[in-house]
């Protein structure tokens, strides 16, 4: 599965320490993610808050910046 532009995600805390996220994509579709400690789900939900735009390759389980970046933002 190539990477898809995610558009919209929810995130549910777990008792026991973990995460599961939902990857909404534009144009439909959505991929989730279960079992993600509770410290990698809180880096993931602030790339997705602060980046734009993100896509997901389920198959990779790899979250990326859509578009190169440029050196120095100062994000």
């Amino acid at each position: 599965m190539a990477r898809k532009v995610v558009a919209q995600y929810a995130v549910f805390h777990n008792i026991g320490g973990t995460s599961s996220i939902i990857f909404y994509y534009e144009g439909g579709g959505a991929d989730s993610v279960s079992d993600i400690p509770y410290g990698e789900a809180q880096h993931i939900i602030d790339l997705l808050r602060n980046e734009k735009p993100m896509s997901y390759d389920h198959s990779q389980k790899r979250l990326s910046t859509y578009t190169p970046e440029p050196v120095g933002e100062g994000e």
